[in-house]
């Protein structure tokens, strides 16, 4: 069995896709350490056990490995923003007969609508001023956008297609997390300016963008 060392900022999410090219991989860690959980607050420094083996998308752990990428999100990803509370309020004020509709569902049915919508679902590390994608949404979908940098997300809704452009106030490193249930007709990320992970599978009946390497878009399913 391997070691790895938890580098500063890294939660469960990147460690798996450092080691094992997948979130998928989180199964493998939280069975190798018994202390570890999904609500673990990983640290610099933590040893965590694993098993090379079982690698899922080996061509992704040595992309990495070979191009010095760090996945790191940051715990402030994930602590300074309340996702689950802003995708409520924004369903409640702008889609209120959905909203009001959620009463007669179970709650084990209430909770799978707001998780499909407030669960991460991309990762992006984005280096530059200014980050833009272009998206076509597929009816009745949602993307929640945290551009990283402590600015209200911004909600992508309706069929049309739409430029989804955001400008940081300096040039540096930031860490875009994408959210929400959807799917998409298009999803261009030729001007990104940055490196792409799904956390999952990703639909687009059409995908572009410029990076070459075809292991990152193994989660990206197209028609």
């Amino acid at each position: 069995m391997a070691q790895y060392r938890v580098r500063s900022g890294q939660n469960i999410y990147d460690v798996a896709l450092t080691l094992y090219g997948s979130v998928e991989g989180i199964f493998d860690l939280l069975a190798s350490n018994s202390w570890l959980n999904m609500e673990t607050q990983l640290s610099y420094g933590m040893i965590l056990d694993y098993h090379e083996e079982f690698a899922i998308n080996k061509n992704i752990v040595i992309w990495l490995k070979d191009n010095n990428v760090l996945v790191k999100n940051g715990e402030h990803i994930y602590n300074y923003l309340n996702i689950e509370e802003v995708v409520k309020n924004h369903i409640a004020t702008y889609h209120s007969a959905q909203y009001n509709s959620l009463a007669e569902m179970s709650s084990d049915e209430q909770n799978m609508y707001w998780e499909s919508l407030y669960t991460p679902r991309m990762v992006i590390h984005h280096q530059g001023q200014v980050s833009d994608m272009i998206v076509r949404l597929k009816a009745d979908t949602h993307l929640i956008v945290d551009w990283g940098d402590y600015t209200a997300p911004q909600i992508i809704e309706g069929t049309e297609e739409q430029e989804v452009e955001h400008c940081y106030k300096g040039s540096g490193k930031h860490i875009i997390t994408l959210y929400g249930d959807f799917e998409c007709t298009k999803l261009d990320f030729r001007e990104l300016n940055g490196v792409y992970y799904p956390l999952g599978v990703i639909y687009a009946d059409e995908f572009l963008s410029v990076l070459d390497n075809e292991d990152l878009k193994k989660l990206i399913i197209t028609q």
